[in-house]
């Protein structure tokens, strides 16, 4: 195990910490709720939900975070701006968990920024992402807006290695104006945790962990990666579930494949833990049984080995106090 030499900062979002050295702050999982083809969604523009449905899938990760100590963020996914709002008005009534504004459409986004802002919720909400594909409109709402946290997403779309993540995070790489961590501050976003950007398998994954070693040493910031992204991408994987599986229903994978697949999509999000990262984006809510006490698991292996070898203590909520008797 291993600690980084510069300070690194910890971001209180909502009263959940994120950053810090390797085994002192357990890792912030993130599941999405309300994603593409979620079944629970009966109309995704106008986001009528089975709320009976949603309400169990975010009080089992809730139920999850308070039995590992891992903080929990409900990463709100949304197709339209109606949607967006309905969705943070019905998550935010069900718990009191922050949330992520997430979606496709900058439309849904920037109806997000407002409405937490109209409705006094912008403390509990984090924007995902600033980054290079960014509009006018959607800055202008950043800025304008009292939301002040958000996740700054390293995709270079020109260099995928690790110098073209740091370029963009220092200078813009000749993608905009300025590096995104300045630009994260001219628009008033103080808490900024960043997201290294999964690329597929072949194409850049190694780099994306690598490149959250890279950006901790040289800025403190907290770091982590929507990982899960990366195997369930994965061609060949996809292929082996299909050859190895029986597929009953649309969306139902029964067999060695699908063990195969779901324990390549569920494990890799362990791998930012290891390489010394602060969150992750695990995916499907549904995960949260699995996804919780495997990362817990790897946060003590973290924990006690740095403590021991670095000096490093673990908060009091941390899995090591909560997971070992």
């Amino acid at each position: 195990m291993f600690i980084y030499s510069k300070e690194q900062k910890v971001v209180d979002f909502a009263g959940i910490k994120i950053g810090g050295q390797p085994g002192e702050i357990p890792t912030v999982l993130a599941g999405t709720i309300f994603y593409a083809g979620h079944k629970i969604v009966k109309d995704d523009v106008k986001g009528v939900i089975d709320e009976k449905k949603a309400e169990e899938l975010i009080n089992k990760q809730d139920e999850m975070s308070d039995m590992t100590g891992n903080p929990a963020i409900i990463q709100i996914f949304a197709e339209a701006p109606e949607a967006m709002e309905k969705y943070i008005n019905f998550c935010t009534k069900v718990s009191d968990t922050p949330f992520l504004i997430d979606s496709t459409d900058v439309t849904a986004k920037i109806a997000g920024i407002k409405y937490t802002h109209e409705v006094g919720l912008s403390d509990k909400a984090m924007y995902n992402s600033l980054n290079v594909s960014c509009t006018e409109d959607e800055l202008k709402a950043l800025k304008d807006m009292d939301i002040t946290s958000s996740i700054v997403l390293a995709f270079n779309p020109r260099d995928a290695t690790v110098n073209g993540k740091v370029d963009l995070l220092k200078t813009g790489a000749g993608l905009v104006d300025k590096g995104l961590l300045d630009l994260s501050k001219d628009l008033g976003l103080d808490k900024i945790i960043v997201d290294a950007a999964s690329m597929p398998i072949g194409s850049g994954a190694g780099s994306s962990v690598a490149a959250g070693y890279v950006i901790k040493s040289l800025f403190g910031v907290p770091v982590g990666l929507g990982i899960h992204n990366v195997p369930s991408a994965w061609v060949w994987l996809k292929n082996y579930r299909k050859a190895h599986s029986e597929h009953p229903e649309k969306g139902v994978w029964i067999g060695e494949g699908a063990d195969v697949f779901k324990m390549c999509d569920i494990g890799s999000n362990i791998i930012p833990i290891i390489s010394g990262q602060d969150f992750v984006l695990y995916g499907p809510i549904e995960n949260s049984t699995l996804v919780f006490p495997l990362c817990g698991m790897v946060d003590i292996m973290m924990a006690d080995a740095n403590q021991a070898e670095h000096g490093i203590t673990p908060i009091d909520t941390h899995p090591l106090f909560k997971m070992v008797e």
